[in-house]
């Protein structure tokens, strides 16, 4: 009797010797491992969908437009000198008639007054809001490079937590298999079967349902995690797709990964990353710092304001004519007798731009460590694919045919065949965590490199 195996050899047939309904027996059970299809959920939501909608409906991205625009309107607003002063008043009226016309000393005064900037104090403040309005851009860089990983990371641990539970059903339905046969085997009497055997498999089962907890907890708390950058909950009929998309998480560098890896090897991280909007914000800081430190010097500049009047006196008692009177003055601080402070302020000013030019340096020293951190995890985990995908996958799967060709021939024992398709099994569950972390560590270098390269590109 000639029958074909569910293994890659499908037309290869092999001759059964063992009793058919043994056969009956294990067929269904691998031809459910082989064939367990990933449960459908509906609508299935792309890495790169995903990571759009965040970034649409990123409120902070928003509040940041308003923000730019009122730093922008700051710094034009610094370029206007201050309001002019108007003056209205009555001078010298005396007190034993109040009569205008009694004294040729009465007036009717009106001034205006004009305060001028000091130094060029109101160019730096422009200047200085200019930057900060650049910030702003910057921090949309750092917030949506953020965005992508945050939401990348997120989306792998909805993807790993949605695939393990494939594997556990595959899992389960094996063990369930194996109980069945040990309890026909031990009702029967047929072979050593033990009531032991059958106590083993129950075990594994119920070590798998805590699994199945595990792998529902994982799922719904990161598909609960991702909901939060769309401001509602997902879906319940919305699933995950059924594989990483790797040129999804280097969008912006053409999608290639291999070119993104190959720049990444060759470039010195520490000059590459000088170029990440995080480092710039500190130069940017060191900027604003530097136009605090200009105004802090133009404090010990003279303020100047200038003033003009106009008196109107009416005419005598008699009805003879009076002159009316022009006045014009000027007026300044003397800021040379508090020159203690001001020096104190300048020092202070200086200090904190030092400090500014201090922390990008760290800032790029950290973002250097981390990459390199990364690349290293990068280069053991696509080791340790290789390894699976050349040798442990290929020799687990000989194995299970190994097993089940003894099977049919009677030299095996059911054990053995699940068991093998069991190794199996925990093989493709140790290459799906690979293939996460993988992703995953992917998505921390995508973070540090791809705004770099792109601000590195814009400045050359």
């Amino acid at each position: 009797m000639c029958y074909f195996t569910v293994f890659p050899k499908v037309n290869e047939c092999v001759k059964v010797y063992r009793k058919p309904r043994a056969l009956f027996t294990v067929l269904p059970l691998l031809l459910l491992y082989f064939s367990f299809p990933l449960k459908g959920y509906g609508q299935a939501l792309s890495l790169e969908h995903a990571v759009q909608l965040a970034i649409q409906h990123d409120p902070q991205l928003k509040g940041n437009a308003h923000r730019e625009q009122g730093f922008k309107a700051q710094s034009d607003a610094a370029t206007y000198w201050e309001n002019p002063q108007i003056s209205a008043s009555l001078q010298n009226l005396p007190t034993d008639g109040f009569a205008v016309n009694q004294e040729p000393m009465t007036q009717f005064k009106v001034g205006l007054k004009q305060q001028l900037p000091r130094g060029d104090e109101n160019y730096y403040t422009q200047q200085k809001y200019k930057v900060m309005g650049e910030g702003v851009l910057i921090e949309n860089q750092v917030r949506e490079a953020w965005l992508k990983k945050e939401v990348t990371l997120t989306w792998l641990n909805w993807f790993y937590a949605t695939r393990r539970i494939v594997l556990l059903d595959k899992e389960k339905a094996l063990l369930t298999q194996l109980l069945d046969f040990t309890n026909s085997s031990y009702s029967q009497g047929v072979g050593s079967t033990s009531q032991q055997d059958i106590l083993k498999v129950r075990l594994a089962l119920l070590s798998l349902e805590d699994k199945y907890v595990q792998a529902y907890q994982q799922n719904n708390e990161a598909k609960a995690a991702l909901s939060k950058w769309y401001g509602a909950p997902l879906e319940a009929s919305l699933s995950v797709t059924s594989s990483i998309d790797f040129a999804a998480i280097v969008q912006n560098y053409k999608g290639d990964v291999s070119a993104f890896l190959n720049d990444i090897d060759t470039a010195e991280p520490f000059t590459v990353l000088q170029h990440h909007p995080e480092a710039i914000l500190f130069q940017l800081q060191s900027k604003i710092e530097a136009q605090n430190l200009n105004i802090a010097r133009e404090q010990t500049k003279s303020k100047w304001a200038f003033e003009a009047s106009y008196g109107y006196r009416q005419d005598d008692e008699n009805g003879m004519s009076r002159a009316d009177f022009v006045s014009f003055g000027v007026q300044v601080d003397l800021p040379f007798f508090n020159q203690s402070r001001q020096d104190a302020s300048i020092s202070a000013a200086a200090s904190r731009m030092s400090a500014s030019e201090t922390d990008f340096r760290l800032k790029v020293n950290d973002l250097g460590s981390k990459a390199d951190v990364l690349i290293t995890r990068l280069s053991g985990l696509s080791e340790r694919k290789a390894l699976y995908e050349a040798v442990l996958i290929d020799e687990t799967k000989q194995l299970s045919e190994a097993e089940l060709t003894a099977y049919t021939n009677d030299t095996a024992d059911i054990t053995d065949v699940v068991n093998a398709n069991l190794m199996l099994v925990k093989v493709q569950d140790d290459l799906l965590k690979i293939d996460v972390e993988r992703a995953k560590t992917l998505a921390e270098l995508a973070y540090l490199y791809l705004p770099s390269h792109i601000n590195l590109s814009s400045t050359e």
